[in-house]
């Protein structure tokens, strides 16, 4: 019997800029993580020239690329400065997908890793119920997925 390999969960890593080594801080309390990945297109209408009174069919073009990430969870307090200072701001982001393996950081399946602008932070405090936090991001150029060895 063969069956997938699952994501079970997902981090994400945000890198301070820094060289020679950057490093990545992890965005505590986004437990769903959202990435979706989309071809931009132009759709044209193309006649056949043996038959121009035919109705004619549409050729798509793609024309970019992007992935759009969002990060959601609960809000952590000690790092709302830093996260609310990104919003605008482009850096170098990794997402890693892992596996339970029943040990206490998991089993890391692979990572995408992408410049990323930070596009928002939605904070909601009701104030009867839970906290959450939002962070949405957009490419900036290519990316890349690896796959953990």
């Amino acid at each position: 019997m063969s069956v997938p390999t699952e994501f079970d969960f997902a981090l994400i890593k945000i890198g301070d800029g820094a060289t020679p080594t950057e490093v990545f801080t992890l965005s505590c309390g986004k437990t769903d993580i959202t990435a979706n990945f989309v071809a931009n297109s132009t759709d044209r209408n193309v006649r056949d020239c043996a038959k121009p009174g035919e109705v004619p069919v549409r050729k798509t073009k793609v024309n970019s690329k992007q992935l759009d990430v969002t990060a959601t969870g609960l809000t952590d307090a000690t790092a709302f400065g830093v996260e609310v200072d990104l919003v605008g701001t482009r850096n170098n982001v990794k997402i890693e997908f892992y596996t339970d393996d029943g040990t206490d950081t998991g089993d890391l399946l692979g990572t995408i890793a992408c410049n990323m602008l930070v596009t928002s932070l939605n904070i909601g405090a009701p104030r009867e119920g839970d906290s959450s936090a939002e962070l949405t991001l957009a490419s900036h150029g290519y990316w890349t997925y690896t796959a953990a060895v």
